[in-house]
């Protein structure tokens, strides 16, 4: 199965991400990205950070898919973990779900909301980064809530919307919420065999 989480910048995807991993045992979907690396990310852990050329080479010659861009950087998926039989789990802007779906299997998308939209953008802030991508992001958070809003396209998109509080009581459900499908999917092989 592959878990994809979605929601506005400063929502906390990376941290759940980890954590799903950390306590699931899930794998980390590594995403490919032309984006420049940040300070206390790790390559090919976090993300993949490719130059251009790297990464047009790697989609000529069909290694990576489903690739989209996002504030000016182009970002990617391997083939290989699209249609992976293992547990994974990643990152996904919420432009890129559809396609998404329609290029890996078994997935289960998560679209993360911040109880509060301040909080998030206090998130963001203290990634200290430089001040024009600070505002870009900031803008962003604003525009993203508001297209996932009024959309409910978009919002049948996801099978699950989540509502991240900030708290300990929001780690533990977003991990039930994760068991559940999983003992559903297994339940459903199970009865297949």
């Amino acid at each position: 199965m592959i878990v994809t989480l979605s929601g506005v910048t400063g929502v906390g995807k990376s941290f759940f991400k980890n954590l799903i991993v950390a306590e699931l045992g899930f794998n980390n979907m590594v995403i490919n990205t032309t984006r420049k690396i940040r300070e206390g990310e790790v390559n090919g852990i976090d993300k993949r950070f490719l130059s251009d050329i790297e990464f047009q080479k790697l989609k000529n010659d069909g290694i990576i898919a489903n690739d989209f861009e996002f504030l000016g950087y182009k970002y990617a998926y391997n083939v290989e973990d699209l249609k992976s039989d293992n547990n994974l789990v990643t990152e996904v802007h919420y432009s890129n779900i559809l396609d998404f779906k329609k290029n890996a299997k078994n997935v289960f998308a998560i679209y993360m909301i911040p109880n509060n939209i301040e909080r998030a953008k206090l998130e963001l802030r203290k990634r200290n980064l430089p001040l024009n991508i600070e505002k870009d992001r900031l803008n962003e958070i604003d525009e993203h809530i508001k297209i996932f809003s009024n959309s409910k396209k978009l919002q049948d998109q996801f099978d699950y919307v989540f509502v991240n509080n900030y708290d300990l009581v929001s780690k533990e459900k977003i991990l039930t919420i994760i068991k559940n499908k999983l003992e559903r999917e297994n339940w459903l092989c199970q009865k297949k065999l």
